[in-house]
This record gives C-alpha cells, sequence and structure tokens, in this order.
C-alpha cells in the first residue's frame, strides 16, 4: 500500500499512541532538564547556598539544607524519569517540585528582589523577570499535564 491510497490521518480525537507518545516526550523532557539544573548545583554547593538564602523565605540554616538536598533530589527525579521507574510518584514529586519553584519565583519577582534564580545556574548575572515567571508557569503546566497522562488508566482497563 503506498501513502496516495491510505486514509488521510485525522485529528478530530487523540488516540491513546498519541498519549503515550506525549508522556515519553514530557517524561525525557523534564528528566533532562532536572538533571541539567541539578549539575551546578551540585559543583557550587556554597553559590547555591547564596541563591537560596536570598529568596528570604528561610533562615541560614534551612538555606543550607534546602541548597544541599534539593540538587541531589533533581538529580534522582531526573533519573527516575529517564529511567521510567516509579512514574506515579516520579510524577507527582515532579508537579509538586514545579508548583514550588513557581511559587518561589513568583514571590520573588512580586517582592521586586534582584536576585539570582539559581534555577539553572549559580552564576549571578542572571536576575529573577517575566520571562523566569513565564518559563516556570509553563513548567509547572507540563508537569501537570505529565501527572494526568501517568495517572490515566487506558482506555479498556479495569480497576482490578
Amino acid at each position: 500500500s503506498s501513502i496516495l491510497t491510505s486514509k488521510p490521518m485525522t485529528f478530530n480525537r487523540i488516540t491513546p499512541t498519541w498519549l503515550h507518545r506525549a508522556q515519553i516526550l514530557l517524561r525525557l523532557l523534564f528528566a533532562g532538564m532536572l538533571i541539567y539544573a541539578s549539575a551546578d548545583k551540585l559543583l557550587n554547593p556554597l553559590e547555591f547556598s547564596h541563591a537560596v538564602s536570598n529568596y528570604q523565605l528561610t533562615g541560614l540554616r534551612l538555606s543550607r539544607w534546602v541548597a544541599i538536598s534539593l540538587p541531589y533530589l533533581e538529580l534522582l527525579l531526573g533519573l527516575l524519569l529517564l529511567a521510567g521507574v516509579w512514574l506515579d510518584a516520579a510524577g507527582l514529586l515532579n508537579f509538586l517540585l514545579m508548583m514550588l519553584f513557581l511559587t518561589v519565583v513568583s514571590q520573588a519577582y512580586s517582592r521586586g528582589l534582584e536576585i539570582n534564580c539559581g534555577c539553572f545556574s549559580v552564576d549571578g548575572n542572571t536576575r529573577i523577570g517575566a520571562d523566569d515567571l513565564a518559563i516556570n508557569l509553563l513548567l509547572a503546566a507540563g508537569s501537570a499535564l505529565l501527572m494526568w497522562l501517568n495517572f490515566r488508566k487506558p482506555s479498556g482497563a479495569s480497576d482490578r
């Protein structure tokens, strides 16, 4: 059968195959992003600790704890998403983390704090702006979609 004689592709419904492909794509994008984001923080923990404390949300001790643990959480979560294991838990944790990032960046922006985001790099030359809000909003929406794709049941599946 040739392309000319085959049925045209219709987009009036989203097939399970497309949903599965979207899930894989989102999973791999978030995995790569989280692993990338963890690298500079792991290599520069002191600078990342300063970036965390600049948000003025926690005391110095808690800022240090967050700065030490968050990069490992991002790395572990990225590896789980990359490997495709524990996807329900990884998707939920990814969503919660993206919502936390959106909240923290939003409050810093609304308070007019001129600080380094610390999102993907501890480079002190970048400042939180409207573009960071837009990126974090897209990440939160994408993580919500990934979580939904992870938790949805394939059509015809039973509740067993």
